[in-house]
């Protein structure tokens, strides 16, 4: 009969450690190491280590692909400006279903994610993400859950930034005759100011309005252009009045009325609330052709001034802001006109143009939707026209780590703090 230790080969021990050595399936350890320890191979020898998970880093601060030795590890940026991290498709880099990557943001800006063909899901969402983001100081952690599919496993992917805005619209130009009058200046364009969220990927469209034309024959002056952005519009300022005892023109702010040959008063413009006011009213006398003057357009943050007495109504003051770092008004209504030689009104703060003495009215300034001056006229068959309204603007203040730098327009870029600012003195577009 077979005894066991015919069946079973005898096995070698260290009598010495009481240990089985590694050549017979043994850890060759000479003691049972620390409490909580796990034990590693190399394929030769046995380690006694500790238990805690380690995440193997890899820094990487400007444009990176992920790759599959990339797998289990942190991806550490210390970035210092725009960045972008591709997750690439499983064609590209077959990562094991399971793979967890970790990436952590420790730099100035904002990481972008490039997720062509791959869908990435937040916390609690089935919608993938079509553009994220990753904000500065923030880590995420992702873990592969499909063939192209990531979900967040910890941490929040960023879609939006707010931006703060001002649009202004055109300003509407003065009033033109050749009788004797004085014509009333035109309205300041709207102005538009305050906080919006955009939406990461998303372009958004920027239209600036075009300042109104000179009114080359008798009558009143034409309505400037709207601006428009984030889905805001800012309606164009109304044009003075140009015809005897006839109402400014409505519009964001207000043209002024005119003064003439006849009694009483001639309205103002209405202006729109929440973008401007008023234009003043003109002076009208059938016994002094000095009195005979023309009304301010309205402004951002003022009514235009009634005529008074000898001299044209002045525009009304438009609004102050610091949006680019530096205080600048905007949308100042311009002055009305006078018949003879004397005091016209001047053109309101914020680009308003002044309005004339027997002579024409000067255009608002470009770019800060200031109206144009009203005309002063004197007879003699010469129309005197109205100066034209100034030109729009809209600007945008984007977090710098969140700016993305694609425009079209050749807006003008520059800093201030924290920001970005983009100037468009013409229209174009931004994507965020």
């Amino acid at each position: 009969m077979a005894t066991l230790s015919s069946i079973i080969p005898p096995v070698s021990v260290s009598t010495a450690s009481g240990t089985l050595p590694p050549s017979n399936g043994g850890t060759g350890l000479t003691s049972p190491g620390t409490a909580g320890n796990v034990l590693t191979s190399d394929g030769s020898v046995w380690v006694s280590a500790s238990a805690a998970v380690s995440y193997p880093q890899n820094a990487q601060s400007s444009n990176y692909t992920l790759v599959l030795g990339d797998a289990g590890k942190q991806i550490y940026s210390a970035n210092t400006g725009a960045q972008t991290i591709t997750i690439p498709t499983n064609a590209s880099v077959a990562f094991p279903i399971g793979t967890i990557i970790t990436l952590f943001n420790m730099g100035t800006s904002t990481i972008t994610l490039s997720v062509a063909g791959v869908s990435v899901y937040q916390i609690g969402s089935t919608t993938a993400v079509t553009s994220p983001k990753i904000a500065s100081g923030v880590p995420v952690q992702l873990v592969k859950t499909g063939t192209n599919a990531w979900n967040i496993l910890t941490g929040t992917l960023t879609t939006s930034t707010t931006a703060s805005y001002l649009i202004a619209a055109g300003g509407g130009s003065g009033g033109s005759n050749d009788t004797n009058m004085g014509t009333g200046g035109g309205g300041a364009g709207g102005l538009l100011s305050g906080t919006s969220t955009l939406t990461f990927g998303t372009t958004y469209t920027i239209t600036v309005g075009a300042g109104a034309a000179v009114q080359s024959s008798n009558g009143n002056g034409n309505t400037g252009s709207n601006s428009s952005a984030l889905s805001l519009t800012a309606s164009g300022g109304g044009g003075g009045s140009g015809v005897s005892t006839g109402a400014g023109v409505a519009g964001a702010s207000g043209g002024g009325g005119s003064g003439s040959f006849a009694s009483g008063t001639t309205s103002g413009g209405a202006g729109t609330s929440g973008q401007g006011n008023n234009g003043g009213a003109g002076q009208n006398s059938t016994s002094d052709a000095e009195a005979q003057v023309g009304g301010g357009g309205g402004g951002a943050s003022a009514v235009g001034a009634a005529a008074s007495g000898t001299s044209g109504g002045n525009g009304g003051a438009g609004t102050a802001s610091s949006i680019t770092g530096s205080s600048v008004t905007y949308a100042g209504g311009g002055g009305g006109g006078k018949r003879l030689a004397g005091t016209a009104g001047t053109g309101g703060a914020g680009g308003g143009g002044n309005g004339g003495a027997a002579a024409n009215g000067s255009a608002g300034t470009a770019n800060t939707g200031g109206g144009g001056g009203g005309a002063g006229t004197g007879g003699g068959g010469t129309v005197r026209t109205g100066g034209a309204g100034g030109s729009g603007v809209v600007i945008l203040s984007i977090p710098t780590a969140d700016y993305t730098g694609t425009t079209t327009g050749s807006p003008t870029v520059t800093t201030s703090g924290s920001n970005t600012i983009l100037t468009f003195n013409s229209s174009g577009s931004y994507t965020a």
